[in-house]
C-alpha cells in the first residue's frame, strides 16, 4: 500500500461539506415540518410541553424510535440467522422497556433530593448578583441535567450490561421453542 506522508497533501484539497450539510439540514427539516405539523404531535407536546419531565418524556420518545429501528433492522437482517435476529431483537425491547420504567423509577425517586440539589444551586448563583427570571431558567436546567444523566446512564449503560446476557438465554429458550414447533409441524405435515 502506498500512503504518502501528510506533510506531502495539497493545501489546495480542502473538503467543502457546506452543500453536503445545506442538503441533510433541509431534509431533517422538511421531515420534521411533516411530523410538527400533524395534530397527533401539536397534542402531544401541548400535554407535555408544560411537565416538570419534560426530558425524561423526550428522551423516552428519542429512545423509543432508535428502539423500535434497531428492531426493525434486526429481524430484517439477511445476513443473521433467524435465532440471532429474534435474540438481537428481544434484547432492544427489553433494554428499551426495562430503560423506560427505571428512568421514570428512579427520577421519582430522586424528586426531593433533585429538588433541594437543584434549590441550593439557585441560591448558589442568586450570590452571583444574577435575577430571579436567570436564577429559575439556570435551576430548570439543572433539573433537566439531572434528568438527562440519569436517563442516559441507565439506558446507555446500566440496563444494556444487565439485560443482554438476560435477553440471550430468553432468546436462546424462544428460538428452540420455535423450532422445535416447526419442526413438529413439519413433522406432522408429512
Amino acid at each position: 500500500m502506498n500512503i504518502s506522508p501528510i506533510t506531502s497533501a495539497s493545501p489546495k484539497s480542502n473538503v467543502n461539506f457546506n452543500g453536503i450539510m445545506d442538503k441533510m439540514a433541509e431534509g431533517i427539516a422538511q421531515g420534521y415540518s411533516k411530523v410538527g405539523n400533524t395534530d397527533t404531535f401539536c397534542k402531544a407536546m401541548d400535554k407535555i410541553g408544560g411537565s416538570d419531565k419534560l426530558m425524561l418524556h423526550l428522551s423516552t420518545a428519542s429512545s423509543a424510535v432508535t428502539s423500535g429501528l434497531y428492531i426493525y433492522k434486526n429481524l430484517t437482517d439477511k445476513k443473521k440467522t433467524k435465532n440471532e435476529k429474534i435474540t438481537s431483537a428481544l434484547n432492544q425491547a427489553l433494554t428499551f422497556g426495562i430503560s423506560t420504567a427505571l428512568s421514570y423509577g428512579v427520577s421519582s425517586a430522586l424528586g426531593k433530593a433533585s429538588k433541594s440539589l437543584c434549590g441550593k444551586f439557585g441560591e448558589a448563583v442568586a450570590k452571583r448578583g444574577y435575577d430571579q427570571k436567570k436564577v429559575d431558567m439556570l435551576k430548570d436546567g439543572a433539573k433537566n441535567a439531572i434528568d438527562l444523566v440519569v436517563c442516559s446512564s441507565i439506558n446507555r449503560f446500566v440496563v444494556p450490561v444487565a439485560v443482554t446476557p438476560v435477553a440471550n438465554k430468553l432468546g436462546a429458550k424462544l428460538c428452540n421453542f420455535l423450532n422445535a414447533r416447526d419442526a413438529a409441524k413439519a413433522a406432522k405435515a408429512q
